[in-house]
């Protein structure tokens, strides 16, 4: 404690500094002396560090010039809150605030009065107009501040699932925009190769010939099978071998053993084609062969974004009423999805749906933030082990009016004496700047509001939040 009174290095802070104060406004001049004789002034220029992230709370703190921000490590434009002249700030009558949960810096020349923490049962007797304007102001702040944090808790998991998302819809864009490039390309061959052509006369037969190589193409693309690149080889070799000795470019050989041509086919072609045509031609088949492929590429490239995209919007439950009949599968499947780039990297998810499970009434947004809550903090939970040994279980039940869902991993496990305090609101096990500690405290609450109940058991190697939901 840095008390002006037995430090004399301290610079003091004088009764008519805080009575000059509205905070101090309603108390008798002994309270308000008594509250100066315990307070030093500390002064900081603008941008000075006040306090630290993770520092301990254990001052009280009233601004008399100047004023104060704070901000996290996570909060995305730096200033979370501030504080003017004439408010307190620091540790306030009945706070449970240990650490500070940001850093503080001063917004200008600023000067602080401060008192240590231990004074301040003493204070609530001693200056009794203060102190019940400083809970008014604390209960004001920790409603406001858990605004915030519920809302940096969301954005922090939407950042997590944005980040998985966008890497899910970059893949097949970018696998559109190659092909769509390569069509270009395509075409434009394949028009050079039918000019080549022109005046080009053809038999019955070769026609016959050429229609049935066309639909040999369009089977090969819409009926793909397993490719045997050992044997796709060779068949390359034997092409490459023929063109060569009927004296076409041999560049073709891969295209036309990726199309399903063999030399047998293309020896007839030779009989019912001249030289020129039969190049011309191969040249527009295989043209013809990866532009069908790329087609497909394509579609299959913005089927996948239309996935996505509506897996979002069912995850969201866009255009429905806030509350309504939902399919419990669907919501978990749904947000599985989200996490569809985490999990594919080393995870192994069991599905152990109960048949026919009920319907359930209820806001569906809501519940997949206790899926993505509970599955999240799973994963989390795991990432420290080796890949291939992570499991993650989703099993359902249904039991007498209710809906159960369990969420399973198999990770290192809750602490025995930390159980208790897991849904405890601002509660984190997890290191300063990367959880709010409002994760499970939302989920506890949606679970509330459903009147449901949630239930933790934890072991290593085994932790289980089951979630049981009314269905009737």
């Amino acid at each position: 404690m840095l008390d002006s009174r037995i430090n004399p290095e301290c610079k003091p802070v004088t009764a008519d500094e805080l009575a000059a104060l509205p905070l101090f406004a309603d108390d008798c001049r002994d309270a308000v002396e008594w509250v100066a004789s315990l307070m030093h002034a500390r002064e900081y220029e603008a941008s000075e560090i006040t306090a630290e992230e993770g520092a301990p709370a254990v001052e009280f703190i009233v601004i008399l010039k100047g004023g104060l921000h704070y901000g996290t490590a996570q909060d995305a434009f730096g200033v979370s809150f501030g504080h003017s002249a004439g408010e307190a700030t620091g540790v306030l009558p009945f706070s449970r605030v240990k650490v500070y949960r940001g850093r503080g810096w001063a917004a200008s020349p600023t000067r602080l009065a401060i008192m240590d923490a231990v004074h301040l049962r003493e204070l609530v007797y001693r200056a009794p107009n203060l102190a019940q304007k400083l809970v008014g102001m604390m209960t004001d702040r920790t409603r406001e501040s858990t605004k915030v944090d519920e809302r940096r808790s969301k954005m922090l998991a939407l950042g997590k699932l944005s980040a998985g998302l966008a890497h899910e819809l970059n893949n097949p864009a970018s696998a559109a925009v190659r092909s769509s490039t390569r069509l270009g390309e395509l075409l434009m061959v394949r028009r050079r190769e039918a000019v080549a052509l022109h005046g080009e006369v053809l038999t019955k037969e070769a026609q016959n010939f050429i229609e049935g190589l066309n639909r040999q193409l369009s089977d090969c693309v819409n009926t793909p099978g397993e490719v045997d690149q050992l044997e796709l080889a060779d068949r390359e070799s034997e092409i490459a071998d023929w063109l060569e000795t009927a004296s076409l470019s041999t560049e073709l050989a891969g295209g036309l053993a990726e199309a399903g041509f063999t030399v047998e086919r293309l020896t007839m072609g030779a009989k019912l084609l001249s030289r020129n045509g039969l190049e011309h031609g191969l040249r527009i088949l295989v043209a013809d062969h990866q532009t069908l492929c790329l087609t497909r590429e394509v579609e299959e490239a913005t089927r996948r974004i239309s996935d996505l995209i509506q897996a979002v919007k069912s995850y969201s439950y866009m255009d429905q009423v806030p509350s309504t009949e939902v399919d419990v599968h669907a919501g978990i499947d749904v947000t599985l999805r989200m996490f569809g780039h985490q999990l594919k990297h080393g995870f192994h998810v069991v599905r152990d749906y109960a048949e026919n499970l009920p319907k359930i009434r209820a806001n569906g947004s809501e519940l997949n933030q206790i899926w993505t809550n509970l599955i999240d903090n799973a994963i989390d939970s795991m990432c420290g082990m080796p890949d291939g040994t992570r499991q993650l279980t989703i099993r359902t039940m249904a039991t007498p009016g209710n809906v159960l869902v369990e969420i399973v991993d198999n990770g290192p496990g809750i602490p025995k004496d930390i159980q208790g305090r897991i849904f405890d609101p601002f509660f984190t096990t997890k290191p300063i700047g990367e959880g709010t500690g409002l994760g499970l405290d939302i989920v506890y609450r949606i679970v509330r509001n459903h009147k449901g109940t949630i239930r933790l058991e934890s072991a290593p190697g085994r932790t289980v939040f089951q979630v049981s939901l009314p269905s009737e």
